[in-house]
């Protein structure tokens, strides 16, 4: 959830610190006080873009920084991806200086807007009145459709998807093996070529490092054996210096017993010496330059090289080239009669991957029916007596991984209308409302936690206000709500109170944060309600303020 927002020289607003409560948060105040630069200040953190006519008059900059609690398993991961460590709270913050440019940091680390934006849409939703939204995409309704059915359709769209897979396999493979006969017999050769070129070369995985090895030993034979030789001789002079030294240690023994440990020891080690020498005099017996060996090892290695070039970076690859291409040549070879049995397997698993996706489309739309009938009854609760809301359902000409739907929400906001797309039926003042209606039917449909909406409550009163205001407090069970309201039954439901105030010192003019407790809630909703704080005013407000506390604890 968003804990605090910090601005500093944004408009009206010098510096201020907001603390936001989970739940129900509302911003209060005059129109003009600034609550709309609040939204303004936050979106702008998030990735919105930026205007430097926001920069506070005769400040060179602005910045804001708003800090979030608990961050989803998702969010953590989309920062740890990029180099962001994450401990409890994620801090976004942001400055924009007056030459335009502007910095986006997440937990002191400077980072592209676009991942600001990415981590922004997991995060909050906001629904003002000229908000371009999820909701309002068509792209995106097949997506929530299938969120809102819940596991009924997980079953049909993994065998979807996993014969989707298989289909293009098949199609790959026709491609590879089809074409005319000229084709067919030219790519054959070119095949033909490089298997006889591989196989006649007889690879062995590991061969290429020992001939390199070999190759030292006999390009080094006469440095090899001349280094061999003096080691013999001076080892040799070594042993006989040794057995003096022995046979020194042995008289001396006969007179002192602690001396003859001394001579065992240099008897060891003229073994040894005397070990070395034979292994060394047995490999001068035996080594031998063989100038025919070295032609052939290098013409080898050279060969290995040439197919290195052409096949793969190692032996290793060359072979996994081999057994890919003999099965492609297989493939030519029997070309035509194979592709007449893919062609056959291909229709057969098209049809009854179209039968599935018919199925798919079936359930799909007995889950419309549902939130057709769930979103009506919404949109009717708030004020919509006359809207009709259809889930379209359109069949696409190719198969997809997502089936043979192409879905699109419609609305008819009023009687007599034509059910047109979202984007093109609601008007502006409405879209809060409509989206909050939605937004209650799809809320297991988003990841987002905090829901923002700018003035829901425009144009309402009464009963339909009512019904907003408990819409509202049922989200804010399960989001946290910063909402900017002037209605008297949404100020009662909420549990934060946000006041924002506006006052002009010195020729200058601050917009101001504080927070309403107790008696001060109370006689802003009297306020609200078009009448002055009396006596009878703050018994229709408490009132009112109960009668809220009272429908939150029943949910």
């Amino acid at each position: 959830m968003l804990r605090t927002l910090k601005i500093k020289n944004f408009a009206l607003i010098e510096e201020q610190t907001i603390d936001f409560a989970k739940g129900f948060n509302v911003l209060v105040g005059e129109t003009g006080a600034g609550k709309s630069l609040i939204l303004d200040a936050l979106g702008f953190v998030m990735g919105d873009k930026s205007n430097k006519l926001n920069i506070r008059k005769g400040k060179d900059k602005l910045f804001v920084q708003a800090v979030f609690d608990s961050p989803s398993s998702e969010i953590i991961s989309m920062l740890e991806n990029n180099g962001i460590d994450v401990d409890d709270d994620v801090i976004f913050s942001r400055t924009l200086n007056l030459d335009g440019k502007s910095d986006s940091r997440i937990n002191g680390c400077i980072v592209p807007v676009g991942l600001v934006k990415n981590i922004a849409s997991l995060v909050l939703d906001t629904y003002t009145q000229n908000e371009n939204i999820e909701l309002l995409n068509s792209k995106k309704h097949l997506g929530i459709l299938d969120a809102f059915s819940g596991s009924k359709l997980d079953a049909i769209k993994k065998e979807i998807e996993f014969d989707f897979d298989e289909l293009n396999k098949k199609q790959t493979l026709m491609k590879e093996i089809g074409g005319d006969k000229t084709n067919r017999a030219r790519e054959l050769e070119l095949i033909e070529y490089q298997i006889k070129d591989i196989e006649g070369a007889n690879l062995k995985i590991g061969e290429d490092e020992e001939i390199k090895d070999r190759l030292n030993v006999l390009s080094n034979y006469e440095k090899i054996v001349e280094s061999l030789k003096i080691a013999n001789d001076n080892l040799n002079n070594v042993g006989d210096a040794l057995q003096i030294s022995q046979k020194s240690l042995n008289t001396a023994g006969l007179y002192n017993n602690s001396i003859i440990d001394l001579e065992e020891r240099v008897s060891s080690v003229n073994i040894e010496i005397e070990d070395i020498n034979e292994t060394i005099s047995d490999f001068l017996s035996k080594t031998e330059f063989d100038e025919s060996e070295l032609n052939a090892l290098e013409h080898r290695l050279e060969t290995i090289s040439l197919l290195k070039k052409k096949y793969g970076f190692t032996i290793e690859e060359i072979l996994t080239y081999l057994d890919e291409i003999k099965i492609k040549y297989d493939n030519l070879l029997f070309g035509e009669e194979k592709l007449i049995e893919l062609e056959k397997e291909y229709a057969v698993l098209k049809q009854s991957l179209y039968n599935k996706c018919v199925k798919l489309s079936n359930l799909r739309k007995n889950v419309a029916i549902e939130i057709e009938k769930n979103v009506t009854q919404e949109l009717k609760a708030l004020g919509f007596k006359n809207a009709t809301f259809k889930v379209d359902f359109k069949e696409n000409k190719d198969i997809t991984k997502n089936g043979i739907d192409d879905v699109e929400f419609l609305l008819s906001a009023n009687a007599g209308q034509d059910l047109k797309s979202l984007s093109k039926t609601i008007s502006g003042g409405e879209m809060s409302r409509f989206m909050l209606a939605l937004k209650n039917i799809f809320a297991k449909c988003f990841n987002s936690s905090i829901l923002v909406f700018d003035e829901v409550d425009t144009g309402i009163s009464g009963e339909i206000g009512q019904k907003v205001a408990e819409h509202l407090a049922l989200l804010s069970k399960h989001y946290q709500l910063i909402c900017i309201t002037h209605l008297s039954q949404v100020t009662a439901m909420a549990d934060n109170y946000i006041f924002v105030s506006k006052c002009v010192c010195n020729n200058e003019t601050f917009t101001n944060i504080s927070y309403l407790k107790g008696d001060d809630i109370i006689k802003y909703i009297a306020t609200v309600s078009g009448a002055e704080p009396t006596s009878i005013a703050k018994q229709f407000a408490l009132e009112l303020k109960a009668k809220a506390e009272e429908f939150k604890a029943k949910v």
